[in-house]
């Protein structure tokens, strides 16, 4: 069971997360699911703290949350600036709903295999094929790494802004 406070904290959070964008529905969507991760990891925290940890691991988690709320008391004043401004504030949430909302319509679009009903279950298609050794395959296998490398340095800082470094 979560306190009092945790819940209304976050039902805070969602009403300014909804004045900050203009309560556009795409946009509070976006936005909230952004820091949703971030009230999961608080809330499992939490949960942690009330089944009596030792107390080495409980002076550990009463710090990540002292942690956490002074994140979401800057991230509250950032929404409410935001809500009530037009200027910096309000340019930041708009386009961390659009670079959010990017990068969702960046991954949905992947190509993965489909199954296909015509073809037996022991068809060549499903076999996984060995790893190609050729030095063009070391390329482009190279060159998504630093791609995947490029992206997870773009998004950790806003994990750190967002405060989604939290962790468990």
């Amino acid at each position: 069971m979560l306190p009092p406070y945790f819940t209304s904290l976050y039902r805070l959070f969602l009403r300014t997360s909804s004045a900050s964008v203009l309560h556009q529905s795409s946009a509070v969507r976006n936005i909230r699911s952004l820091w949703r991760p971030v009230f999961t990891d608080a809330a499992r925290v939490i949960n942690k703290l009330q089944t009596n940890p030792s107390d080495l691991e409980k002076n550990s988690l009463q710090n990540r949350l002292k942690d956490w709320e002074t994140q979401m008391d800057r991230t509250l004043s950032l929404l409410y600036a935001s809500a009530n401004s037009r200027g910096l504030p309000h340019q930041l949430t708009r386009n961390l709903s659009q670079l959010y909302h990017s990068e969702y319509e960046r991954m949905s679009n992947r190509k993965y295999p489909v199954w296909n009903a015509q073809l037996p279950p022991r068809s060549h298609e499903y076999h996984i094929p060995a790893p190609d050794t050729t030095p063009k395959a070391l390329n482009k296998e190279e060159k998504a790494r630093q791609v995947q490398y490029l992206e997870d340095r773009a998004w950790n800082p806003l994990g750190l802004a967002n405060g989604t470094g939290f962790k468990v």
